[in-house]
């Protein structure tokens, strides 16, 4: 799996990589400290439509797969990973906020309003 990074920044991907401090190989955001491909990291980057938006699908997914971890203990250390999980969700949430992006549960939302035997609009219902 490759994982190339220029810290100047120059690509859609070094922003990324950056903002997500998956870096150096081995030494990534994920669990056992792995990293995002390029691939992964492009393709994302396409599908979204930006890099900001890259950002916070995977810091949502970052959530999500620290979720898996909650509570391990080793001998008398404990590690609460549930917390590294919530701080991913709540990074992607103000992340979103800071770029004025918007989830796809908001995004297109209209009021619909049902004209049918079961709806307290029963005057515009035609039978």
């Amino acid at each position: 799996m490759a994982v190339n990074y220029d810290d100047t920044l120059d690509t859609d991907r070094d922003k990324v990589r950056f903002h997500l401090g998956d870096t150096k190989q081995g030494e990534g955001p994920r669990p056992t400290d792995a990293n995002y491909s390029d691939a992964e990291i492009d393709a994302l980057v396409t599908s979204t439509g930006s890099w900001q938006k890259c950002v916070a699908t995977l810091l949502d997914a970052l959530a999500i797969e620290w979720s898996r971890y909650s509570v391990i203990w080793v001998g008398p250390r404990k590690e609460e990973f549930d917390k590294v999980s919530v701080a991913y969700a709540e990074r992607a949430k103000k992340w979103r906020a800071d770029y004025g992006i918007r989830t796809a549960t908001t995004a297109g939302t209209k009021t619909v309003t049902r004209k049918d035997g079961y709806s307290d609009d029963k005057d515009n219902v035609t039978q």
